[in-house]
């Protein structure tokens, strides 16, 4: 295998595909990224067997072949040397890598091609695009409520429903939810699965905040996102979700509307108290169309009021600050709803009008410090 590529081009690939390395050092082969040199095309594949990326940039190849590079020191050299028009890189029969750059050669001992996992190649079911935006709105508008710990395995996942034309992405974490849905050009067949909220969260980082196709094929067992010259792989879970319905109220007895900026601003200030205490615990008083925040640590306490529209009665209710911070820190809207049933039930933050999201949060219970 021989090639020469540029360096700038080198290095983002690398910067990439390594994203996809396992975290623990378990299995050395797995630390390794595969180089694929053919045509006129250079192709790196990284993959811990359960997320792999592929990433394929324009290379002058005089050699056909194949070679696996140890990744992460493989990256960090081709990072310094990003501003390199050309590199030559090579693959010896001492089974080395020679890398040639201006007058100077790096060697690096290859690991063994025959023992790398190869990437399988699977039927999908189901198969559709919508705009990179759009699917990279929807993931950082519901991720931060995936659970991290490994009680419920599910739940370390984000939900993906598909039926006709809407996509709806869902996360929970057992105190919280978060709902978001979009429009898909062209009606799919129904489908749900569930997607590792890590992998994901990877996914998120290589779209484009641009109106450009993201292609996205489905199966029983993986998920596949094409970005035209970037493809990643993950295997999902398999693993029952909660009834989703079943947890948000039928009914409320009060709905506020109230202006996000403001409502936001002012839980910043509290949360800066709030933090020192357990849970981030902080009161929600509305009475009118006054809403009190207020909350008391150790170093002191805070009140604040805010003017809402209040479609209801009076409520007096506890709730983890930043619970709802995460929530409103992704919303867009000028202004949104907060909907209510009692000071023990699940609340919920609505857009004024329609359904495109959809955040629960369960209350806290009172204590005693």
């Amino acid at each position: 295998m021989k090639f020469i590529c540029n360096g700038t081009q080198l290095s983002d690939a690398l910067s990439k595909v390594t994203k996809a390395l396992p975290i623990k050092k378990t299995i050395p082969i797995l630390e390794g990224v595969k180089l694929s040199a053919y045509g006129n095309n250079l192709t790196l594949t990284a993959t811990d067997t359960e997320f792999a990326i592929q990433k394929t940039i324009n290379a002058d190849v005089q050699i056909e072949g194949d070679a696996l590079v140890p990744g992460k020191l493989f990256a960090e050299i081709v990072k310094r040397l990003d501003n390199e028009d050309q590199i030559e890189i090579s693959y010896t029969d001492d089974q080395n890598i020679v890398i040639k750059y201006m007058d100077s050669i790096t060697t690096i001992k290859a690991m063994k091609l025959q023992e790398y996992p190869p990437i399988q190649e699977f039927e999908y079911d189901v198969e559709f695009a919508m705009i990179q935006k759009d699917f990279k709105d929807m993931i950082i508008k519901t991720i931060f409520s995936a659970a991290t710990d490994d009680v419920r395995p599910a739940l370390k996942g984000c939900f993906l429903e598909i039926d006709g034309d809407e996509i709806t992405c869902y996360a929970l974490d057992g105190f919280r939810l978060a709902i978001v849905k979009k429009k898909l050009e062209m009606p799919v067949a129904k489908t749900a699965v569930i997607i590792p909220a890590k992998n994901l969260s990877e996914i998120y980082k290589l779209l484009e905040e641009d109106d450009q196709p993201v292609h996205i094929s489905i199966c029983q067992k993986r998920i596949a996102v094409d970005l035209k010259h970037t493809k990643i792989i993950s295997n999902l879970l398999n693993e029952k979700y909660t009834n989703i319905k079943s947890t948000i109220p039928a009914n409320y007895e009060m709905t506020v509307t109230v202006n996000k900026k403001m409502l936001e601003d002012c839980l910043n200030r509290v949360y800066v108290f709030s933090k020192y205490e357990k849970s981030n615990l902080i009161k929600l008083e509305i009475k009118g169309v006054k809403l009190n925040v207020s909350t008391t640590s150790e170093y002191g306490n805070i009140n604040e009021y805010i003017a809402v529209l209040n479609d209801g009665r009076d409520i007096q209710i506890l709730f983890n600050s930043k619970f709802i911070l995460d929530c409103l820190k992704v919303i867009e809207d000028d202004y949104i709803k907060i909907k209510f049933t009692t000071p023990t039930s699940p609340s919920v933050i609505v857009p004024v009008e329609g359904d495109r999201y959809l955040y629960l949060i369960l209350p806290l219970r009172n204590y005693s410090r």
